[in-house]
């Protein structure tokens, strides 16, 4: 009982920092609330990763992907987070001491991971909110990621059913595609706020 109210207390927690951030930033942020579980599940529960790879994530936020992502990996030093929100950063790096974050943009995540001295990205897990960046940054990221993935590996993003259709998401669908052919994508997590669906490219 005790692990579940903790578990409880930090959700609640954890969706009032979300909330605020929204509020600092809406484009950055792009959600009023962190992943739910499920989610977390359909975006990462057959992720596999060797011992001489590396994964990184794009806007971990409040770390709902994050925990599970350090369980999944044969050793912590195989992770790094890139997280623009300064304050999100530091509960990061309090909340899970043992992983690597940068405070900085996915824009720059060839430049990090060449500095952060790991080994080839296997797996980009990005809760970025695609569907409201501008043109300009969206082919940014998109072709960092296109230098970054080793042969046979993996992007995954989450898109929100009512935003699919919403220019931005149509666009950086178009971009990942051009680049990687078509995302398989998932079916909708209903239990997510927003109901939600994983696209995964794959090198």
């Amino acid at each position: 009982p005790r692990i579940i109210l903790e578990d409880a207390l930090m959700s609640v927690v954890d969706s009032l920092r979300f909330a605020e951030a929204f509020l600092r930033n809406p484009a950055q942020v792009g959600a009023i609330a962190p992943s739910s579980p499920f989610l977390r599940r359909e975006m990462l529960d057959d992720l596999q990763i060797d011992e001489d790879q590396s994964v990184i994530e794009f806007g971990p936020g409040t770390g709902a992907f994050t925990g599970r992502l350090g369980q999944l990996l044969p050793h912590h030093g195989q992770y790094l987070g890139i997280e623009r929100d300064e304050r999100m950063t530091g509960l990061l790096r309090r909340r899970h001491p043992h992983l690597n974050f940068v405070h900085g943009s996915a824009e720059d995540a060839l430049q990090i991971h060449e500095h952060a001295q790991i080994g080839p990205v296997a797996a980009i897990i990005s809760g970025l909110p695609f569907a409201s960046l501008e043109p300009v940054m969206q082919e940014r990221i998109v072709n960092g990621v296109d230098l970054l993935l080793a042969g046979g590996g993996e992007f995954r993003t989450f898109q929100y059913a009512h935003a699919y259709s919403m220019p931005g998401s149509v666009r950086f669908r178009r971009l990942m595609t051009a680049h990687f052919g078509p995302a398989r994508r998932s079916r909708i997590v209903l239990r997510n706020l927003p109901p939600a669906c994983v696209l995964t490219w794959r090198r």
